[in-house]
């Protein structure tokens, strides 16, 4: 599951092939979790969360892998998708489920991080009856239920649809370099800047999951903490299954109210000048 325009937040990482280790920039694409179903409903229903902080988007989609619709946080520099439980076993439709997705800067870039522990996945999606070649994917061989760390790059077909030229879609290309091509030059227009720390509660096999994905694309571990340049990524390991998402924490393009904005009884919002909060008090 990935946003369609606003993908953004540079992390200089490394990457990891089997006979080489190269430097490479790769961008925190998204982070999506499936969150209860009367909180999904009241997303989008406070003034200050859709008018000032976030661009609030239904998102419907079909790819040859599945159908799905979500609630998207769109910001200048990542986006964050809710997802509504559903009855089945794809990653994203579980109550509970997370996923963290990056994406390369440049077409080819994705074979750089191939080795023997990942594998990739091709997907397609419909556009006006055509078939077009929308995304690679590398994840790990190894899989485990309700989290998913992938990496993302974006196929020629699908940046040309976009309005891309070929000279566009070969070259190295930052978040704002992207964005203002997909947005035709147009300024972001609310406060959402990027994502900047996350707080996990995982058990020992998603951790132990977490940091073979992460280390690989560059991330260093201390005491539970992953740090990648801009990005900290805090775990606490739990003996039991617990929701997975305590807190996202994010910048702000511009100074907001100190306030705390409630969604829901399981999910508000605290913001303090170029800071805001997205915590989770699920058990």
């Amino acid at each position: 599951m990935v946003s369609f325009k606003y993908v953004i937040l540079l992390v200089t990482c490394i990457a990891f092939s089997q006979n080489k280790t190269v430097k490479l920039p790769i961008d925190l694409n998204t982070i999506f979790v499936t969150i209860d179903t009367d909180s999904y409903v009241k997303l989008f229903e406070n003034s200050f969360v859709k008018d000032t902080l976030f661009l609030c988007k239904n998102v419907s989609n079909k790819t040859d892998k599945e159908d799905y619709s979500g609630k998207y946080f769109i910001g200048n520099s990542a986006t964050i998708e809710f997802f509504s439980p559903m009855n089945t076993t794809l990653i994203g439709d579980t109550f509970g489920d997370v996923g963290i997705e990056f994406k390369t800067q440049k077409l080819n870039q994705l074979q750089l991080f191939k080795n023997k522990t990942t594998k990739t996945d091709l997907t397609t999606v419909i556009y006006d009856s055509i078939k077009l070649p929308y995304y690679e994917s590398l994840t790990l061989k190894k899989t485990i239920p309700n989290i998913e760390i992938s990496l993302l790059e974006y196929q020629k077909e699908y940046l040309s649809n976009l309005g891309f030229t070929a000279d566009q879609i070969n070259t190295q290309m930052t978040f704002s370099q992207f964005n203002s091509i997909v947005s035709k030059g147009k300024k972001y227009p609310r406060k959402f800047n990027k994502i900047i720390a996350l707080e996990l509660n995982l058990e020992k096999k998603e951790f132990s999951y977490l940091k073979e994905a992460l280390t690989q694309f560059g991330a260093i571990l201390k005491n539970k903490t992953f740090k990648m340049n801009e990005i900290t990524i805090k775990c606490s390991i739990k003996r039991k299954e617990h929701f997975r998402v305590k807190k996202i924490k994010l910048s702000l393009l511009e100074n907001v109210k100190t306030k705390e904005t409630i969604i829901s009884e399981k999910i508000k919002i605290k913001t303090k000048d170029k800071e805001a909060e997205i915590l989770f008090s699920y058990p």
